[in-house]
């Protein structure tokens, strides 16, 4: 467990965590566009399973869209004659004999209807015609009762002769398989088909559950009813689908078809699918697979459109109500089974569906999530996320800076983004009708963004395990220099300077005495200080002991190691403060003498590195700001540092040093002091 964190955290601290964050930016991306594509049913359970986050969510976000703004109904062209409780317990469970259903028809017809559309399919004879009770008569019956009854017209020929006589549309089921009652095919009015082949994109069904071929015949209007459902919910119903290879209406545009006298239903295949399907003047812009998306409005709107069958039979009916009116006859009893769940969370008979397609056309509203939609979003997305992985990593960005040692700031970013676009899904869905996936938005960007921060987040440990680390280094650097402190200002110990590299000491005292003979320096240099700073240099790389000891020599130290070095001060200050705590005990603290060595050896430390011209480190001080102390240090110190082998390089000759370091006069080092090195050092016997 403890391999797979480690390999997961270098993978998340790789890059800055920029490979892992287009890795999820590409998978997420992949998955958000399998979830929209049409797959083929042996992989479609595999693909909605792994895609069911984004398709999910794109689907409430959508529902959310209409809750906050259901459709309004404009007008009411449908009326929906209803097989309700009240007409059941008066004339009897369903289904009623078609004779009977034959008398409803008769009584709607009355009131010349635009077109009547069946919610119903009748594949089976039917048990209580006269020719069927003829054969189900008991043993004994008399033979000229039984040829009486086969005499009278079946209820099938009387529910044709109703179903000729009225503009009528039957419905039909799709299967994916064929059944015992299931046919290759309807009889129906053949579709014109304009700019290409559409049954590459429509549903396709293998057979279709009709009704018997009798009444088929009879009915002006064949179409299909079923409808598939997206997580128990009717959310996009087909204007047309494929029965085997015969393109076939659905329900709405053959009702249109038969109202408006059209010869046929128009569509129009483009690239990329199917483009509009239209009747008469009406042309309908639909998805690639020929389906569209239903606006529902709430059912307490629809509320006016129904009438109960038996209301219509006995004549109590306004006759407003189906006079030029699209009727549908369908099933709404609670014990019929036929409810669906619709965008809004109602529950509604099926008929309810279709007439609300109907309401839509008729209104003009379509709801359509066009084919360039998605690539338009998933290019966004692609160029959020690729700014995102490119910007938030920099740690010269400020916002990232931010980003990093503020992580629930991403949170907060991550969610007004999303709540940005989803009210941009909102305003287009009410404005245009246009169904923009915010959704996928959030899911991915939430991954990229989650990656980044926490790659941010596993470097802060890091880099705070680094500086405890680092500080834990720096504290036993300190107390150890503390220790040569304490033992360099004890008296008792003064010989002590003896085991530290003599010619440092000697050149470090004697560019100090000289230095003090000049009136720019006397004032700063007396006895105690000359003595001091002699006594310190051989201690001015104290900060060097906050490496480890097997970086002192070798390869040449890395940025990282060099950063180390640049924090001297640190470590003086700490020696300093773990000196005085030493001394204290001793009394010596506060005297003059410590006081004094102690502030020398801080400024040496912290200061040796800066240059005169203000390009040195850490604080990039210059000229006069530099400590004197640090400045005499610092000519001494590199001399030394030329004139002796280094890692990265070999020691030079006596002459080459002098000759560099006045080539440094005025910009590295302080002109006067070099030319008081340059004079001492003739003077002395330098090894």
């Amino acid at each position: 467990m403890h391999a797979v964190m480690g390999l997961l955290r270098r993978a998340f601290l790789y890059g800055r965590g920029r490979p892992i964050a287009i890795v999820i930016l590409l998978w997420t991306t992949t998955l958000s566009v399998i979830s929209e594509l049409p797959t083929d049913p042996t992989v479609e359970e595999l693909s909605s399973d792994i895609t069911r986050p984004f398709r999910s969510a794109r689907q409430f976000l959508f529902d959310s869209y209409q809750k906050y703004y259901p459709r309004e109904p404009l007008s009411q062209p449908v009326t929906i004659v209803a097989v309700d409780e009240t007409s059941l317990a008066r004339i009897g469970q369903w289904p009623w004999p078609r004779n009977k259903l034959a008398e409803l028809i008769d009584a709607i017809d009355f009131y010349q209807p635009a077109a009547i559309g069946f919610d119903m399919y009748m594949p089976e004879a039917d048990q209580t015609s006269p020719d069927r009770v003829a054969d189900n008569l008991p043993p004994g019956t008399s033979p000229e009762l039984a040829e009486q009854l086969r005499a009278l017209p079946s209820h099938e020929t009387r529910l044709a002769q109703s179903l000729r006589s009225v503009p009528s549309v039957l419905g039909a089921a799709g299967f994916d398989f064929t059944t015992y009652t299931s046919s290759a095919g309807l009889r129906t009015a053949p579709l014109s088909i304009n700019g290409g082949d559409a049954l590459p994109y429509v549903r396709r069904f293998e057979a279709v559950l009709a009704s018997l071929p009798e009444l088929q015949a009879a009915a002006r209007g064949q179409a299909i009813l079923s409808v598939d459902l997206e997580f128990g919910v009717v959310r996009r119903i087909p204007l047309i689908v494929a029965i085997g290879d015969e393109i076939v209406s659905g329900l709405a545009m053959e009702m249109l078809r038969i109202a408006t006298g059209s010869s046929a239903v128009e569509v129009v295949v483009g690239s990329h699918g199917v483009e509009t399907v239209g009747v008469a003047d009406l042309q309908v812009p639909t998805q690639s697979g020929g389906e569209v998306w239903l606006h529902y409005a709430k059912s307490a709107s629809t509320a006016g459109r129904y009438v109960s069958a038996i209301d219509v039979l006995e004549g109590r009916v306004d006759p407003g109500q189906l006079e030029g009116k699209l009727v549908m006859l369908g099933l709404t009893g609670s014990g019929l089974h036929d409810m669906r769940t619709t965008a809004l969370s109602e529950l509604v008979p099926g008929i309810e569906i279709q007439a609300q397609l109907l309401e839509s056309l008729f209104d003009g509203r379509f709801v359509l999530r066009p084919w360039w939609m998605k690539w338009l979003e998933i290019s966004a997305i692609l160029a959020v996320g690729c700014f995102l992985v490119w910007f938030i990593p920099r740690t010269d960005s400020r916002l990232a800076h931010f980003l990093q040692t503020v992580p629930r700031a991403s949170m907060w970013l991550t969610v007004s983004l999303n709540v940005l676009l989803i009210t941009l899904g909102y305003l287009l869905f009410r404005v245009s009708g246009l169904l923009f996936d915010a959704s996928s938005f959030f899911i991915i960007l939430s991954g990229v963004m989650g990656s980044l921060v926490s790659s941010a987040i596993i470097e802060i440990e890091r880099v705070a395990k680094d500086k405890a680390e680092h500080e834990q280094r720096i504290r036993e650097a300190a107390n150890l220099i503390a220790g040569n402190l304490v033992t360099s200002i004890d008296a008792r110990a003064s010989t002590a300077v003896a085991t530290r590299p003599q010619q440092v000491a000697r050149l470090t005292a004697s560019l100090a005495t000289e230095a003090s003979r000049h009136p720019d320096f006397a004032s700063q240099l007396d006895t105690d200080a000359v003595e001091h700073i002699g006594r310190i240099a051989p201690l001015r790389d104290a900060g060097i002991e906050a490496l480890p000891a097997d970086r002192l020599h070798g390869e040449p130290l890395t940025e990282s190691e060099l950063a180390l070095i640049e924090q001297y001060g640190e470590v003086a200050g700490i020696a300093v403060a773990a000196a005085r705590a030493r001394l204290k005990t001793d009394g010596l603290a506060d005297t003059p003498d410590a006081i004094a060595y102690l502030h020398h050896f801080r400024d040496i430390v912290e200061s040796q590195h800066e240059w005169w011209n203000g390009e040195g480190y850490p604080r990039g001080l210059a000229g006069d700001a530099i400590p004197l102390a640090a400045r005499i240090v610092a000519v001494v110190d590199c001399y030394e540092d030329l004139i002796n082998n280094q890692p990265h390089r070999p020691a030079i000759e006596h002459d080459e040093a002098i000759a560099f370091i006045r080539n440094a006069s005025g910009s590295q080092f302080d002109p006067r002091l070099v030319e008081y090195f340059t004079d001492v050092e003739k003077t002395l016997d330098i090894e």
